[in-house]
């Protein structure tokens, strides 16, 4: 293999002889051959086209028109936008973006928001004004209360505004909002949902002002670029490789007990994620792989999807109602997805147009990254015209001299926004709420365009007058139409006035989507004076006959605490008897997902017996939350029962989550004569079904009697005792501790700070990765082998595909390549081995630090390279 130096030299010599950077080949990959395009390939110019040029180029699903809203200069490089009361564009412009090829001065402060404007009502934009300049990198904006949040490369404000169109003093909101990594992977979105907080795309945190203040909480992880909600508050987005992930799910659930692990994907993704592009597109990053582009050189598969939009307006036919559209820009299309429903709430996605895209441009320049939902009920596109598409940090030298053989560096400062009208239907005037009625926004409230409706409920809830309640209670109960209902509720909860009999209202409803809300809006009064009455609420929708009600019941009934906790606990027990097998999976994560500290309480309400799979799962919830009070009160059960399958799963239970102590403890009770034959069998399998994956074994002093005896003790055979005894290690050593000084219990505190700063996105707070990012570092043979492996993996990147722990990982099922850190100055190689550190020790993980002098030592003995393949890092020793 070459060296790290010669590699470099290769590499830099397919640079078309020009001064290419180090930075600019990050993106290559040790031993790909970038083939140019074949010489069949017919690939047409890219010239930069005016507007009215650029328009002929689009082909659209039949019986839809494309009309132009804003062009340069009116508007430049523009990449989100959001739309206020009286229907004015907020455009996010990120001027600064990929300036040239190697991205010099990215980080100038050229960005800008600006306010766009229809003054004559004939459709397009004839004002604009900047509202906010010297910007670096602006990624995302939203109206609320009297101004705007937005984002920039690091932080979020928000930032009143005066006189329509003046700034105010702007307001810190968040300073670590988008901290760390590239342009490409760092948090986005800002969508006001249905429950009243602000969502992010690559992003686990929600944001919300509460008296005054600006709070934030966690949230699932979720997406890369763009995010959209449906019309019951169900979150979709996406990665730049995966087209769609539709959560059938409300916020929240899945991730809010940190002692237990969903077992059911709750989130809908496509199996066929072809692309139909109208052009040939050579000019993607990874276009010389195979699978990237077809034969004819057409992009076979996303590598750039982004900015989806759920389609909620009244302009195009009612079939398109609750469609995806999807931009990929890379491929010059948007893709319109079809999401479909069972009877049981799960949601499906699925291709709308097979062979065929919603809408594809032959235009190469024609970068559409966002779409929304407008005030006039059509369909707006965001392009950001130009040629250049990806980051720096991601592009290869085959991309390099696709742009700069094509010219696709230049010029810059340019951007359309587009409007997608059905042509059968009329055009509908924009609905303007500035200036409207507390009692005109609530009947807004059922109007047919969900921008309207999400509008109206934001204005009413920001504006923080509860006189509105009369109106909204009104709707809540006597509306024709569903969904006003809905955002009544929500309104209600939003101005902070919501009731039990509010709830009480909503789930008399015969439409079952707004019973599912009266339980979802129930639990945000569960810890108030309002418990006991909404508890009696959701006891009489316990039997409900629609199946998500009852799961939506069940998902609240773990939230409520006080006096109220033992009688809602009571009623979760009711409800979960009847919970069995693989079928009722989904049953037993929503009961478990609200459990929080209170694991205890509810197993002391069921029948361990006759629901041996939720009592397993409640046990290791238990066990893994290390509260010693908990595991306590549970062993005092197991004693007391003396139930052998309880026995069983407290036994699988601390062997996974390495509680040596617990398990020493066990092994005790195997190990004195009078313990019961079944109790000894039930720990001794427990124990062993807690070992997996690259299992660590048990380092004790001594070893039991029982195991060096020629007659295995009453209830176990001489295999269980020869397997037994593989779960420990009898040196004398005692079980190793690596962080053995003050020093390395610092060192791993760091670690764990600068790991949610620098690598929680995609490997998450839990270290087992994340779908479609990143694959776990939890008993990973690359975190737990050698540390100059594990080094050189995070200082020069890894690309798939690559094995952890018996199971393969590669594109589309995680990202192809994880970019190393040396050239990131956001961390440095103190910060480095720390991370390392951390991720050795975390989880059950156990290893020996990683000292700073460590990291220090190979920056100066190995040069740059590319990314390593798995096959190269395992010769690493």
């Amino acid at each position: 293999m070459k060296s790290p130096a010669l590699l470099l030299a290769a590499v830099l010599s397919l640079s078309l002889g020009l001064a290419d950077s180090l930075f600019a080949q990050q993106g290559d990959r040790e031993g790909h051959v970038m083939k140019p395009p074949p010489k069949e390939w017919k690939i047409p110019p890219a010239p930069v086209l005016d507007p009215e040029a650029a328009m002929k180029t689009f082909k659209l699903e039949k019986g839809f028109r494309l009309e132009l809203v804003a062009a340069e200069p009116m508007v430049e490089d523009p990449v989100a936008l959001t739309f206020d009361p009286q229907g004015r564009m907020w455009v996010v412009e990120m001027r600064s973006f990929m300036p040239d090829v190697d991205g010099k001065n990215e980080e100038v402060p050229t960005g800008r928001i600006s306010i766009l404007e229809d003054t004559n009502g004939d459709g397009k934009a004839d004002r604009s004004k900047v509202f906010l300049d010297k910007i670096v990198l602006p990624r995302a904006i939203a109206m609320a209360y009297d101004g705007i949040l937005y984002a920039d490369q690091e932080s979020l404000y928000f930032v009143p505004v005066k006189d329509g169109d003046q700034p105010g003093e702007p307001v810190m909101v968040d300073e670590k909002y988008s901290e760390g990594g590239n342009v490409e992977h760092k948090p986005n979105g800002l969508l006001y949902a249905l429950d009243n907080w602000y969502y992010n795309a690559k992003s686990d945190t929600r944001y919300r002002r509460i008296d005054g203040e600006w709070v934030k909480e966690k949230t699932e992880f979720r997406g890369q670029w763009g995010i959209a909600q449906d019309d019951y508050g169900r979150l979709v987005t996406n990665t730049n490789s995966n087209l769609i992930s539709a959560e059938s799910l409300f916020p929240g659930i899945t991730e809010r007990n940190p002692n237990y692990d969903f077992e059911v994907n709750t989130v809908a993704r496509m199996k066929d994620q072809t692309t139909w592009p109208s052009r040939i597109n050579p000019g993607v990053n990874r276009g010389y792989m195979e699978g990237t582009l077809t034969k004819d050189g057409y992009l076979a598969k996303p590598t750039a999807a982004c900015g989806l939009t759920i389609y909620r307006g009244n302009q195009f036919p009612a079939d398109y109602y609750g469609s995806a559209f999807i931009p990929e820009p890379s491929g010059n299309l948007v893709k319109r997805v079809k999401n479909d429903e069972d009877e049981n709430g799960l949601l499906s996605v699925s291709q709308a147009n097979d062979g065929d895209e919603f809408l594809t441009s032959t235009d190469e320049r024609s970068r559409i990254v966002n779409a929304y939902t407008a005030p006039d009920g059509t369909l707006y596109l965001v392009e950001f015209y130009r040629g250049v598409l990806q980051h720096v940090t991601y592009v290869t030298t085959y991309l390099r001299r696709q742009i700069l053989e094509r010219g696709l560096d230049a010029p810059l400062g340019l951007g359309r926004i587009y409007r997608v009208v059905y042509e059968d239907n009329d055009k509908l005037p924009p609905v303007n709420l500035a200036g409207a009625s507390q009692e005109e926004l609530v009947a807004f409230l059922g109007h047919p365009n969900g921008w309207v409706r999400d509008t109206a409920q934001r204005v009413l809830v920001q504006s923080g007058d509860a006189a509105v309640a009369e109106a909204l209670r009104t709707a809540l109960e006597s509306s024709a139409q569903p969904q006003a209902r809905i955002h009544a509720l929500w309104t209600l909860e939003g101005l902070g006035i919501l009731k039990a009999d509010d709830v009480a209202l909503a789930a008399a409803s015969d439409r079952p989507k707004v019973a599912v809300q009266a339980a979802r809006a129930a639990q945000t009064l569960a810890a108030g004076d309002q418990a006991s009455e909404t508890l009696k609420v959701l006891s009489a929708m316990s039997e409900h006959p629609s199946a998500e009600v009852r799961r939506q019941v069940i998902a609240a009934l773990g939230r409520f605490e006080g006096e109220s906790e033992d009688a809602a606990l009571t009623l979760l027990a009711k409800m979960a008897a009847p919970l069995s097998g693989d079928k009722d999976a989904l049953w037993r994560d929503v009961t478990l997902s609200g459990l929080t500290g209170k694991e205890f309480a509810f197993l002391e309400k069921i029948d361990p017996a006759a629901n041996p799979r939720l009592s397993n799962d409640l046990v290791s919830a238990i066990v893994k939350s290390g509260k010693e009070d908990a595991i306590s009160a549970l062993v005092a059960k197991m004693d007391q029962a003396q139930d052998a399958e309880l026995f069983r799963q407290f036994g699988a239970a601390v062997v996974r989550a390495r509680k040596t102590d617990r398990v020493l403890d066990l092994v005790g009770r195997v190990d004195t004569p009078t313990t019961p034959a079944d109790i000894r069998k039930g720990i001794v399998s427990g124990m062993l079904a807690g070992k997996s994956g690259k299992f660590r074994p048990f380092a004790v002093k001594s070893k039991p009697a029982f195991l060096g005896a020629d007659t295995p003790p009453e209830g176990l055979s001489k295999d269980d005792l020869k397997k037994f005894t593989g779960l420990f290690d009898f040196s004398g050593k005692g079980d190793e501790d690596f962080l053995k000084s003050a020093t390395d219990k610092a060192l791993f505190a760091k670690g764990q700070e600068h790991y949610q700063r620098v690598c929680l996105a995609c490997h998450q707070f839990h270290g087992r990765g994340l779908e479609f990012l990143a694959p776990p570092l939890v008993e990973s043979e690359w975190v737990m082998g050698p540390k100059k492996r594990l080094i050189s993996l995070v200082m020069d990147g890894l690309q798939g595909p690559v094995e952890v722990n018996g199971k393969l990982y590669e594109a589309p099922s995680i990202q192809p390549l994880m970019p190393g850190l040396r050239l990131n100055p956001e961390v440095n190689d103190e910060q480095l081995a720390a991370i390392l550190t951390y991720v050795r020790n975390a989880w059950g993980n156990g290893g020996s630090v990683v000292k700073p002098e460590e990291v220090v030592k190979f920056r100066k003995e190995n040069d740059f390279r590319e990314p390593y393949t798995a096959e190269e890092l395992e010769k690493v020793k």
